[in-house]
């Protein structure tokens, strides 16, 4: 399917503030680290309303559990939403990312 081939990355495209949907403001990130300036880096990006698609690949299983402990704690807080995507693939994000539905049909095409 490809999603991270090329690591950290936004989704690409020109779309006006009118035609912008949730699933356009999506970051990409395939972790290769879990320091804490990683961290607090994704954390602000979820609070600032971008959704987080996570590859933990890369990741042994203690830098995995420490990124998903953080990040659960954020999505908690912001009253968020973590979505199972597929094997060492997850979605961190506000729950008002789901209100215009485009996100839906967005996991639906990259799960299939």
């Amino acid at each position: 399917m490809g999603l991270f081939n090329k690591g950290k990355q936004k989704k690409k495209g020109k779309v006006s503030p009118e035609q912008a949907t949730m699933s356009d403001q999506i970051v990409y990130d395939k972790l290769v680290s879990d320091d804490d300036a990683t961290l607090t880096g994704l954390a602000d990006q979820m609070m600032d309303g971008h959704p987080l698609i996570l590859n933990f690949e890369p990741l042994n299983i203690d830098q995995a559990n420490k990124v998903v402990a953080f990040l659960s704690g954020v999505v908690y807080a912001i009253k968020g939403e973590i979505v199972h995507i597929k094997e060492k693939v997850f979605m961190f994000a506000r729950a008002d990312v789901f209100d215009d539905g485009s996100m839906e049909e967005f996991l639906k095409e990259i799960v299939e």
